[in-house]
């Protein structure tokens, strides 16, 4: 039912669905189903420009699936949290705060490896590289 809302780009009504899935999945103590709707409602936050709470609850999301131990949803959550990270990244770096973007950098990057994202990861190092090199650390930006 939350994945019709947020197709219908209804993000209000799909957080409550995910929200009554999370309650559902914690009373019967389903580990996936916590997860994945942690991962609903990181996007749905994210879609409504809440960057820090989709964050929140994608890396909470990410935890469960951690230590639950299921690789499979581990590289989706981690996509999503490449992304979120990124255009916090990105957001830093245009107020000149690049120590806090380097900070969501590094996130970025430790999650496309989980997701094993080559091409994101590449990305991601390029970007901590100019970074470095508007530092005028070029010894690092190397």
């Amino acid at each position: 039912m939350a994945q019709q809302f947020e197709d219908l780009n209804d993000y209000e009504t799909a957080s409550y669905f995910y929200k009554k899935c999370l309650d559902a999945s914690i009373d019967a103590k389903y580990v996936i189903g916590e997860a994945e709707a942690y991962k609903g409602l990181g996007i749905c936050e994210e879609k409504v420009l809440n960057i820090f709470n989709a964050m929140s609850n994608l890396e909470t999301a990410l935890q469960k699936v951690i230590d639950g131990n299921i690789p499979k949803i581990q590289k989706d959550i981690s996509q999503e949290l490449v992304r979120v990270y990124q255009i916090i990244a990105v957001s830093f770096q245009d107020q000149n705060d690049f120590d806090k973007s380097l900070q969501f950098f590094q996130k970025c990057l430790d999650a496309s490896k989980r997701a094993e994202n080559k091409t994101q990861e590449a990305e991601c190092y390029q970007k901590i590289g100019h970074i470095y090199e508007r530092q005028a650390d070029l010894e690092k930006a190397i």
